[in-house]
């Protein structure tokens, strides 16, 4: 009797942490955060991510141009895709959490860090 009580409390435990790490990997959605440019200036950035199994598209915007995310990757919570403006790529790497991304964007050799909030369109 005490082993099906233990198996049934080990498989509800399991199940709830599968659907804690489903409801962490859902990026599809809009996305949006202020970026401290390295002039010092605030840029709002938006972003419209879609996600496929382990495969991240989409679409940003900012002041600067309106542009698409590229070589998309999911693994877990880890993200990392090329966004490509105006013609050129800047590589993003980032880590998903349940209502914010933490974005590295690395802006022509300048390191910049921004966090984007799950936007409820």
């Amino acid at each position: 009797m005490q082993i099906k009580k233990t198996t049934i409390v080990v498989l509800l435990l399991i199940g709830s942490i599968g659907i804690a790490l489903a409801a962490i990997a859902d990026i599809s959605g809009n996305w949006a955060g202020p970026l401290l440019t390295p002039d010092g200036k605030i840029a709002q950035l938006n972003y419209v991510f879609k996600a496929d199994g382990t495969k991240l598209t989409g679409t940003g915007e900012s002041v600067y141009g309106t542009g698409t995310v590229e070589s998309g990757k999911i693994a877990g919570n880890e993200i990392s895709f090329d966004f490509n403006l105006n013609g050129v790529n800047y590589p993003h790497k980032g880590k998903l959490y349940t209502d914010s991304i933490a974005l590295a964007i690395d802006y022509s050799g300048t390191p910049l860090h921004v966090t984007l909030k799950r936007q409820l369109k």
